[in-house]
């Protein structure tokens, strides 16, 4: 596969390439090709995208989403580029992987969603954690965000958020946080910071970043505290922002610079932030994006690509696939309705089960609060207890202390908030 810009690719829980697409194709040369390609990386039937709207040259062209009520079923959405004029608009196709012998089948490709829609497109779990937002920008001139559901009844929507500065540029990209509670628009002159609610599908509390040169990619470390943007310039700069500081504009500063024109990031699952550096056989790697400053580690030849070369943009994923499992331990365990301390489980967590360490998804209205993490025993017995000055949004707690296999129930306090908790098995 070749893809000047966008893509995206989808595996199954355990790891294993399930099929991949670069969006479309786009003029000239090697680039004038797009399709669907399974697991066994031939094109699947039906799957040259030739006439079906989408563009490798957008920068974020696809986006492919599991339907919720059919783990067989995919939904693979794509948005065309500047090079068409954006006539593709906003468009899925559907992949049946129950077909060809398991290697799948496109049964519908372009249907039309939004016309004259930009190159952004991102994908943000729902709160029920289960259904996708799917979130466009309209286009230049435009000021509206458009949010479509992918529920297990099909796709739903728009709902529209008329917010932020009024788009000046085709390309960008957008970014969420891993709790969904937070969304960044990197498009040329536009660095945008906005709330998002991953229960309404609407954005609020624009927060604009005023960048002084032009801007292109965007990712939020895992713990949620700091926003990372880079530069659409030769050698531009990558920045970091502190979510948490009184006046987040100003907390900007560079922590380092990139060989590359455009700078498309990624957080992937190994917790480290991707960065794409067209034309060259590295990757540039932010290698501990949850520490500030320049301690966040920025190595420009971070990872080599084996000979390959980087184009402008990373695969697009919805932003929670990185976490390595959703599930809670009350649909591992088929226990009873409440837990030990009497209070529905509610609160996320991963992986689980867990061997020394696992990982709280904070929700937004306690994200920066104190808490206060206690693990009970079986028995009721407190075996952990800590305070914590500052929750991040995907907040580490470490269980290495606990000697113990077994089950175990993990409650988070935090003052004005119901406290929260899950249930969490312990496997050495």
């Amino acid at each position: 596969m070749i893809a000047f810009e966008g893509c995206s690719s989808i595996c199954d829980e355990n790891g294993q390439l399930r099929f991949y697409t670069n969006g479309g194709p786009v003029d000239p040369w090697p680039y004038d090709f797009g399709a669907v390609w399974g697991a066994d990386h031939e094109v699947m039937p039906n799957g040259d995208l030739v006439s079906a709207g989408g563009c490798n040259s957008s920068s974020q062209g696809s986006l492919i989403v599991q339907d919720p009520g059919n783990e067989d079923h995919y939904y693979l959405f794509t948005v065309d580029c500047s090079e068409h004029q954006h006539t593709g608009g906003f468009r899925y196709s559907e992949v049946n992987m129950a077909l060809n012998n398991g290697l799948g089948d496109v049964t519908t490709a372009g249907t039309p969603l939004l016309a004259g829609v930009r190159e952004s497109l991102v994908g943000i779990r729902h709160s029920n954690g289960t259904d996708v937002w799917v979130l466009v920008h309209g286009g230049i001139n435009n000021d509206t965000y458009y949010s479509f559901l992918v529920g297990a009844s099909g796709i739903s929507g728009p709902d529209s958020s008329v917010i932020g500065p009024v788009g000046t540029s085709s390309g960008g990209q957008m970014s969420a946080n891993l709790s969904g509670t937070k969304l960044h628009h990197a498009e040329s002159g536009n660095s945008s910071l906005y709330d998002f609610d991953p229960a309404t599908g609407q954005l609020s509390n624009y927060t604009d970043l005023q960048s002084t040169a032009p801007v292109f990619g965007c990712a939020f470390a895992p713990g949620g505290r700091y926003l990372y943007v880079g530069q659409r310039l030769w050698n531009g700069h990558v920045f970091q922002y502190d979510l948490l500081a009184p006046d987040i504009q100003a907390s900007e500063q560079s922590i380092g610079q990139v060989l590359a024109l455009q700078t498309g990031m990624q957080l992937a699952p190994d917790g480290k932030i991707y960065i794409a550096q067209g034309g060259r056989d590295h990757l540039g790697v932010i290698h501990h994006p949850d520490s500030a400053g320049v301690t966040a580690d920025v190595e420009v030849l971070g990872f080599y690509l084996g000979g390959r070369e980087s184009r402008y943009s990373l695969p697009n994923f919805v932003n929670d696939l990185l976490l390595p499992s959703t599930v809670g331990i009350h649909e591992a365990l088929p226990l009873s309705g409440t837990n030990a301390r009497g209070s529905h489980d509610n609160l996320r967590v991963y992986p689980n089960p867990a061997n020394d360490r696992v990982n709280l998804v904070i929700d937004a209205r306690a994200f920066g609060k104190t808490g206060v993490i206690e693990v009970f025993d079986v028995t009721g017995k407190l075996v952990h207890s800590e305070q914590v000055a500052s929750l991040m949004a995907l907040q580490p707690l470490e269980l290495s202390s606990i000697q113990q296999e077994g089950l175990y129930l993990v409650m988070l306090r935090v003052d004005g908030h119901t406290p929260r908790s899950a249930r969490v098995v312990l496997k050495r």
